[in-house]
């Protein structure tokens, strides 16, 4: 397949409305638990989503964009949505994404 912008852009404008879709008003246990030690639930999901949207993807694309290739990124914490995240409803989550 060949790629394409538009239609990649399409694709992900449409994932947080599917993340709401298949997650809202599920019970809090089948939203928050994850599968042990070092794994996450769709709750931490979605707060990493969030937190690279914000942090990462665009900020890496206009640094590109406005300064070239040569300047190296600076790190991204992929944890940060657990604290980030803390205290707030995944409907908060949801407002935010």
């Amino acid at each position: 397949m060949k790629f394409n912008l538009d239609h990649a852009i399409d694709i992900l404008s449409r994932t947080p409305n599917v993340l709401r879709v298949m997650l809202q008003g599920l019970p809090s246990e089948w939203v928050s638990n994850n599968e042990g030690e070092n794994t996450w639930s769709p709750y931490d999901v979605l707060g990493h989503l969030i937190h690279a949207e914000l942090t990462d993807w665009i900020v890496r694309t206009k640094m590109i964009l406005e300064e070239g290739e040569g300047k190296p990124f600076e790190r991204f914490d992929r944890h940060a949505q657990f604290e980030e995240s803390k205290g707030k409803s995944i409907e908060e989550l949801f407002t935010i994404f």
